[in-house]
């Protein structure tokens, strides 16, 4: 009994390794989420970008300027000439912190008035936003505190007025929502447009379509319209439940919304396309969505900010459409963002939509051939 029970283990066990690709994508897959996971989640919130509007030009304003980009927490990446100009860095999502020094800060200080200096945080990201408005707080506040015990004994202080945009009470659920409302869309596209060929491959009616006077770019167009229908119709409802079930702002367009939506299932339709030329059953699909989706997972910033990555895994993760959509869902639903202020994620899309339907494309063909 144990001698046929082995003979039938290795037997499978060699099988396994015969289909190459899937025993890559079940390796790699969960070792990279783990280590992205393990080397992130230990090192805390750690170099959160910060604008600068520093209108007084003066010694203790570049001192506390510095006194913020000298923590882990932060690092100053610009200095603006105005805070509509900081507005816009942090509805584009290019800085979790605006730091806005006002002119006569270094006179008033003198004069032991109390200056005002405004910090602006950006709330749709809950974790960075409050992470960001304690760490400027405390390395502001240790900069006075040092300044009055070291040169000018009880000298005023500042008056700190901090700010959270597009999220004030910092919930993190809106944070968290939208993430699993463009990972749901995300996953309802891939396994429709994986299973199109893979099920016909299985029932045995493949070989019926390809004698039908259907050109085989038409077959691959009709099996990804269901598949874009469905995915759409489901963003509806989820966004839906989303906005009126656990109350996420919608600032912004929904036709906006709904349309770089529909861009986004696009892109990934094509890569479900690719698994299903790649899959022999529906089985084999099933276990690739679930192994890519691990991938996705670990770049496209879902867990892991994509900022926190190593350089060259944050150039490789502009590859990974669901990143660049999660920015769309929370610029447009959190922010009210509109087309110009996406515009890059917009083309990105774009750009991995036609990638993944050129490759998709080829693929199928040599498989239907």
């Amino acid at each position: 009994m144990f001698r046929r029970i082995g003979n039938l283990a290795a037997k499978e066990i060699i099988q396994l390794t015969r289909d190459w690709l899937m025993l890559v994508l079940i390796i790699v897959g969960p070792t990279m989420e783990l280590v992205l996971l393990a080397r992130n989640t230990g090192q805390g919130v750690r170099h959160l970008p910060v604008v600068v509007v520093d209108q007084d030009h003066s010694e203790i304003s570049r001192q506390l300027v510095t006194a913020m980009d000298n923590t882990d927490e932060l690092v100053v990446v610009a200095y603006l000439d105005s805070p509509d100009e900081a507005k816009l860095w942090l509805k584009r999502g290019q800085a979790a912190l605006a730091a806005i020094l006002p002119r006569g800060l270094q006179a008033d200080l003198s004069a032991r008035l109390m200056p005002e200096v405004q910090l602006v945080a950006d709330g749709s990201n809950s974790v960075a936003g409050s992470n960001a408005l304690t760490a400027a707080t405390g390395a502001i506040n240790t900069f006075l505190a040092r300044r009055a015990t070291q040169s000018r004994p009880g000298s005023t202080t500042l008056e700190l007025q901090a700010l959270v945009r597009y999220n004030p009470t910092l919930n993190v659920q809106h944070f968290a929502v939208t993430a699993q409302l463009g990972f749901i869309i995300y996953q309802v596209a891939l396994i429709i447009a994986s299973l199109g060929l893979t099920r016909e491959r299985e029932l045995g009616t493949l070989e019926q379509l390809l004698v039908t006077p259907l050109r085989r770019i038409e077959l691959i167009v009709g099996k990804a319209i269901p598949a874009l229908v469905i995915a759409g119709l489901d963003f509806v409802i989820m966004w839906a439940i989303v906005v009126r079930g656990f109350g996420v702002p919608m600032l912004g367009s929904f036709p906006l919304l709904l349309g770089l939506s529909l861009l986004f299932i696009t892109a990934e339709i094509g890569w479900g396309l690719t698994i299903s030329a790649l899959s022999h059953t529906q089985q084999q699909a099933v276990l690739m969505i679930f192994v890519l989706a691990l991938v996705d997972v670990s770049f496209s910033g879902y867990v892991v900010p994509v900022e926190r990555l190593p350089a060259a895994l944050q150039t490789l993760a502009q590859l990974f459409p669901l990143q660049h959509y999660l920015i769309i869902i929370r610029a447009v639903m959190l922010k009210g963002a509109g087309l110009p202020v996406v515009m890059n994620q917009v083309m990105a899309l774009v750009g991995l939509g036609l990638g993944s339907g050129a490759v998709s494309l080829v693929s199928l063909r040599r498989r239907l051939d």
